[in-house]
């Protein structure tokens, strides 16, 4: 009787399937290098900010800059202590974000105690007509930050 080499072919490979499958020692896995990994973010750096007491001056949202603005920014506003505390309160939201402030010539700089692992958050104001003028670094409106003016508002 003569066999057709597909089914020779068949044959010799079910005979190495059931050697390879009857062997009862485990195999051991092969070591693999392992893959470059993504540095982690470094921390930003340790600062310490002032404590929000004291007096303070609030600026209420006021208007838009350039764009129309979502809700949570129109119910904002920028709390700034006399100590060089401040706090940005997103009242809607119930979120806040605090830092330092130094103020030179009607120019504020923020400085945050949050961060982004793309890079330090940042934002300046000046002092305008009465408003205060909030505009943020690319970090931070890539996070969704919006510039916007904020007035006086008595306390």
């Amino acid at each position: 009787m003569m066999r057709s080499p597909l089914s020779r072919g068949a044959l010799v490979g079910l005979v190495v399937l059931s050697i390879a499958c009857g062997s009862t020692t485990p195999i051991a896995p092969t070591a693999t290098s392992p893959l470059p990994g993504v540095p982690s973010p470094a921390a930003p750096p340790s600062q310490s900010f002032p404590p929000l007491s004291g007096r303070s001056r609030t600026f209420a949202f006021d208007h838009e800059l350039t764009y129309h603005l979502t809700d949570y920014t129109k119910q904002s506003r920028f709390v700034l202590y006399d100590n060089g505390a401040f706090v940005l309160q997103y009242l809607s939201l119930g979120i806040e974000y605090r830092g330092a402030y130094t103020e030179s010539n009607g120019v504020f700089t923020f400085e945050w105690e949050g961060w982004s692992v793309a890079g330090a958050w940042g934002a300046t104001g000046t002092l305008k007509e009465g408003s205060l003028i909030v505009q943020y670094n690319l970090i931070m409106q890539l996070s969704d930050f919006e510039d916007a003016a904020y007035g006086v508002r008595p306390q």
